[in-house]
């Protein structure tokens, strides 16, 4: 299906149109389907969520938002990407809740994503250098998100941002230096 199609299908599901909201999905479900695989091929291993369980999940959670600002075929599947993350982080500090008692509903361990502490520990260590990156380089928490967590390559992700491929490469490399500096901190501190 052609971008314009998409962008047209985006545009009816933003009024309401069910149908549209269906067809998109359908459209796109392949690129959603790699975005998903790329989630779970960089989580450890004996996970128990599928890449379809992934995509059911964020789609829920675009089903249940109300107020959808969605532009363009591009701005869809980056934020298919950050609902994806936004999920195993989720996942991640339900786990962590559990184990210091707290009172979410439990989730039966076949349909448990984080399935043990050091799962959510490490998840949750990701996401919060994720976080500082966001306020040293908003741009290169971009091309993280788009990068690793939705599998974009480098061309993909450079016309996604509006900027050369160059530019891309760097800030790859200079994201995944400064989140390694602040996990393995992160680690050091939890070790004192």
């Amino acid at each position: 299906m052609a971008d314009g199609d998409i962008t047209r299908l985006i545009a009816a599901w933003r009024q309401g149109d069910k149908a549209a909201e269906n067809a998109l999905f359908k459209a796109l479900y392949a690129k959603l389907h790699g975005i998903a695989l790329a989630f779970i091929r960089n989580e450890l291993p004996g996970r128990s969520l599928g890449p379809t369980e992934l995509i059911h999940e964020a789609y829920l959670r675009f089903h249940r938002s109300e107020r959808l600002e969605i532009a363009d075929r591009s701005h869809f599947l980056k934020l298919a990407a950050k609902v994806m993350h936004q999920v195993l982080v989720d996942r991640a500090r339900a786990r962590r809740s559990e184990k210091r008692g707290g009172d979410l509903v439990r989730v039966e361990e076949t349909e448990q994503l984080v399935r043990t502490d050091a799962d959510a520990d490490e998840i949750l260590s990701v996401d919060r250098a994720l976080g500082k990156l966001k306020l040293q380089s908003p741009r290169q928490a971009q091309v993280v998100e788009l990068r690793y967590f939705a599998g974009y390559s480098l061309e993909e992700t450079a016309l996604i941002l509006g900027v050369a491929e160059r530019t891309v490469k760097r800030d790859w490399e200079v994201a995944r230096t400064r989140l390694k500096i602040a996990i393995d901190g992160e680690a050091a501190a939890g070790q004192l």
